[in-house]
């Protein structure tokens, strides 16, 4: 599986290298691997992925998103609902 150093996971995710190394902190699981002669914390990129995915759902900004997409697709159902005529009196 491949590995992502600090700088590798903050690109691919979107986010601050101190975000990746809170995310450390917080329990992500992350090990040590040589490059360039030289110990770096790497991390697997399925935990990377993982970790990403649970705390996703947390970011408002990302909460505001899904309910306007929500919104959208609502009101994309209604505008094609047919509407039946009214019973005759």
């Amino acid at each position: 599986m491949p590995t992502l150093t600090y700088r590798e996971a903050a690109k691919l995710t979107g986010r601050a290298v101190n975000t990746i190394r809170h995310w450390r902190r917080s329990g992500m699981v992350m090990g040590w691997e040589e490059r360039n002669g030289q110990q770096v914390r790497v991390v697997e990129l399925h935990v990377l992925q993982a970790y990403f995915r649970e705390r996703l759902g947390n970011w408002p900004t990302h909460r505001y998103r899904m309910r306007a997409l929500r919104a959208a697709e609502a009101a994309a159902q209604d505008a094609t609902r047919r509407v039946s005529p009214p019973p005759p009196p």
